[in-house]
């Protein structure tokens, strides 16, 4: 199965794209980013390059298209 685009939730990335979940977050995202012609991420925070420790990284920034980070809500 494959999808044309895929909507990602993650707890942080970096602005290469790399993606931290949280949680079960982690079941079905990881896969449905390979699955996708287009990922779309949405992050609670992106966080410059090289604070995210590459052991922590769920997915590889090379398969997210789009970082769209989520606005807090006050």
């Amino acid at each position: 199965l494959t999808a044309e685009v895929a909507l990602v939730a993650a707890r942080s990335a970096d602005y290469a794209g790399n993606l931290v979940y949280s949680l079960t977050a982690r079941n079905f995202n990881p896969l449905m980013a390979m699955a996708a012609g287009i990922v779309l991420a949405e992050p609670n925070e992106i966080v410059p390059l090289g604070v995210l420790p590459p052991d922590a990284i769920h997915t590889p920034g090379v398969l997210i298209d789009h970082l769209v980070e989520r606005p807090q809500l006050a």
